[in-house]
């Protein structure tokens, strides 16, 4: 009887040891801060991915590098989340949103991100379409403020 009753204290032991470190472990992952959050204006209509933008006060914020941003208006009342971006390094300069223009149509591309010495490409363009876009003054930049920690 008291090797049964041994078994049974090592196994609630052990079962309650496990329960206390998941609970740790699922804390701290729902505590844990954004690697990156800003904030940005949108002075026209932009499409991101196939989300579409209306002009306003917008919110970024980003868990990881690799992972996907979290756009929110500044009323907070819907949220769009970009597919997951390629990195490549940053540029020079502050954090900002690079926009493609084309007629009346805008379309977000990437975000340069210097304090993580990172930059995210939602949507990469080729070389020659980079340079094609440039030359035409279609490639417009949007300050992304970022915020205090």
């Amino acid at each position: 009887m008291r090797i049964v009753h041994a078994n049974r204290v090592s196994t609630s032991l052990k079962v309650l040891v496990g329960v206390l470190m998941a609970t740790v472990v699922f804390t701290v992952a729902a505590n844990a801060q954004p690697i990156f959050v800003g904030n940005f204006t949108l002075a026209h209509e932009v499409h991101w991915g196939q989300a579409v933008l209306p002009a306003g006060e917008y919110s970024i914020r980003m868990e990881s590098v690799a992972g996907p941003a979290k756009i929110m208006p500044a009323s907070g009342n819907w949220a769009v989340y970009t597919q997951a971006p390629i990195t490549a390094d940053s540029e020079k300069g502050g954090a900002y949103l690079t926009l493609t223009v084309v007629g009346n149509e805008r379309r977000v591309h990437s975000m340069n991100l210097p304090a993580l010495r990172k930059s995210v490409i939602f949507a990469p363009l080729t070389k020659s379409e980079r340079e094609e876009l440039a030359k035409g003054g279609q490639i417009d930049k949007v300050p992304v403020v970022t915020a205090e920690k």
